[in-house]
C-alpha cells in the first residue's frame, strides 16, 4: 500500500499488439489487447516527503562528507577502480557477469568476450554521466547511452526506442507482461519532463536521484541499457550538486546483492510510493561506503608495501611513475603505460621487468604477440576483497 505521499501513480493505457509486431493470431481478440503506462508528469510535482525519509537523506549526505574528508587527495587512483567496481555491478543486475579483474585485463585485450566488453561500455557510459553531469538534458542522456552501446550494439546506440518493450514474459509479449513501460509516442514527453525534474532545487539531491532513477526506469526510453544509463545518472546527479566530490560510490554493489528488493521498490514507485527507492538507495549507499573505505584501507597498504619495494631506486627512476600510475591501473604493458609515465617503450620494459622482480608485479602469460603485460595482484586480491565483501548484508547501522 503506498504511503500518503501524494506522489502521482502511473496509469495506464488499453492498447493493440499488433501481428506486424509480433502478436500471435492464433490467440484471441482479447490476448491482443496489453495495458500500457502512461507515466506521470513529476517535473513540478508537489513533493511530501515523510520525516524518516528526510532524515535518511541527511544521513547519507553526512556520511558521504566524512569519506570525502578522510580520503582527501588520496582518492585519486582509487576513483578509477570506484568507477569500475560501479559498472562491473551495475552490470551484474542485468545478468551480464565480468569481475573487475577480468575487466582490468580487457581494457589491454583486443580479444575482450562479450561480457568484458558490455561492462567497459558501462564504464564509459558511467564516466561520461559524471563528465556531463553539470547539464543534464535529453541530449547528455542520449550521449550516455550512446557511450554504453556504441562498441556492443551500434545500431542501438544513442537512440530512443522505436518499439513496444515490456518487462516480464519476454517471448510471449505485452499482453502478457508484468510491466509495459509508455508508448513510443509518449517517450520524449515524459524524458522532457524528467529532465524539468533533475533541475529542480526544492529536495535534497539524494532524495531527487533516487526518485529521478525510478521515473526513468519506469519510461525505459531505450530497447536496451535502460538499467545501466538510469544508474549512471545517479551519480551524474550527485556530482552535479556536490554531494559526491570526487568519489564515484558504487552504490550498484549494494542493489545487486538486493535484486529482489530493488525490483519491488521499482514497483513500489509506479504505485506512487517513492519510500521504497530511497531506503534501498541509503543501504546500498552506506554499504558502498564501508566497503570503499575498507578499500582504500587495503590501497594505502599496499601503496606502503611497494614504497618499500623499490625504496633503494634513483628518485628519478622510471619504476616510480610506473608505480605510481598501478593503482588506477592493476593490469598494464609497456603499450599503454608509454603516454602515462613519459619515458620510451624500451625503458618501460625494463622498469616492468625489474618491479616484476621485486614483487610488485607478476607477468602474465602471452596470449599473442604482443607486448608482455603485468598485473598487480596485491590490487587484484583487495578488488576480489571488496566483491566478496559487497554480497554481505548492509544497512545504516
Amino acid at each position: 500500500m503506498a504511503r500518503d505521499t501524494a506522489w502521482p501513480a502511473v496509469t495506464f493505457e488499453r492498447l493493440s499488439w499488433l501481428i506486424e509486431q509480433g502478436g500471435d493470431e492464433r490467440r484471441s481478440a482479447g490476448k491482443h489487447r496489453y495495458d500500457s503506462a502512461i507515466v506521470p508528469e513529476i517535473g513540478d510535482a508537489s513533493m511530501l516527503l515523510p520525516s524518516e525519509v528526510a532524515l535518511i537523506s541527511e544521513d547519507v549526505r553526512t556520511a558521504i562528507a566524512a569519506f570525502d574528508l578522510r580520503v582527501g587527495d588520496a582518492l585519486a587512483p582509487l576513483e578509477s577502480l570506484l568507477v569500475r567496481i560501479e559498472s562491473s555491478a551495475s552490470s551484474r543486475i542485468e545478468n551480464v557477469a565480468a569481475p573487475v579483474p577480468d575487466l582490468l585485463i580487457g581494457e589491454v585485450d583486443s580479444d575482450q568476450g562479450r561480457s568484458v566488453a558490455d561492462v567497459i561500455g558501462n564504464v564509459g557510459a558511467t564516466s561520461v554521466a559524471i563528465d556531463l553531469s553539470h547539464d543534464i538534458t535529453p541530449d547528455t542522456i542520449l550521449g550516455i547511452h550512446r557511450a554504453l552501446l556504441r562498441d556492443t550494439h551500434p545500431v542501438l546506440a544513442g537512440r530512443w526506442r522505436n518499439e513496444t518493450v515490456w518487462i516480464g514474459s519476454y517471448s510471449a509479449g505485452p499482453p502478457d507482461a508484468e510491466f509495459v513501460p509508455p508508448a513510443v509516442p509518449r517517450i520524449l514527453d515524459s524524458i522532457e519532463d524528467l529532465c524539468n525534474f533533475i533541475d529542480r532545487t526544492d529536495m535534497p539531491v539524494f532524495i531527487q536521484a533516487m526518485v529521478m532513477h525510478a521515473q526513468f526506469e519506469t519510461i525505459h526510453p531505450f530497447p536496451d541499457g535502460n538499467g545501466r544509463v538510469g544508474r549512471a545518472l545517479i551519480h551524474a546527479l550527485l556530482r552535479r550538486d556536490g554531494l559526491t566530490k570526487s568519489a564515484t560510490l558504487p552504490i550498484s554493489a549494494g542493489i545487486v546483492s538486493q535484486k529482489h528488493r530493488y525490483i519491488e521498490a521499482l514497483t513500489e514507485y509506479r504505485h506512487g510510493d517513492f519510500v521504497p527507492i530511497i531506503e534501498l538507495g541509503a543501504d546500498a549507499t552506506f554499504a558502498a561506503l564501508r566497503n570503499a573505505s575498507h578499500l582504500f584501507d587495503d590501497v594505502v597498504k599496499i601503496k606502503e608495501l611497494w614504497d618499500e619495494r623499490i625504496e633503494d631506486l634513483r628518485a628519478d627512476a622510471v619504476a616510480h611513475r610506473v608505480v605510481a600510475a598501478l593503482l588506477a591501473h592493476p593490469v598494464v604493458d609497456s603499450s599503454m603505460l608509454e603516454p602515462l609515465v613519459d619515458a620510451t617503450r624500451s625503458t618501460i620494459t625494463s622498469a616492468l621487468t625489474d618491479l616484476a622482480r621485486r614483487g610488485v608485479l607478476s607477468a602474465i602469460e602471452r596470449a599473442g604477440r604482443g607486448p608482455q603485460r603485468f598485473v598487480a595482484h596485491d590490487v587484484v586480491r583487495a578488488l576480489d576483497a571488496f566483491t566478496s565483501r559487497s554480497i554481505n548484508p548492509f544497512g545504516r547501522h
